[in-house]
């Protein structure tokens, strides 16, 4: 999944650069963000997880 979120942010940014697309900067971004924010989603699930598994 990372790389088809750098795939599709290169190429609405090159295509924002190139003017196809009137976009804001964040939606041409949006790929790479949502990629983080699952990635820090899953993060913070496992160390739940981790804290709660630690006291057993």
């Amino acid at each position: 999944m990372k790389w088809l979120a750098i795939l599709l942010t290169l190429i609405f940014a090159v295509a924002k650069v190139m003017g196809y697309f009137p976009w804001s900067w964040w939606l041409v971004f949006t790929p790479a963000l949502a990629y983080v924010v699952l990635a820090l989603i899953l993060l913070i699930v496992l160390l739940i997880a981790a804290l709660f598994y630690k006291d057993e």
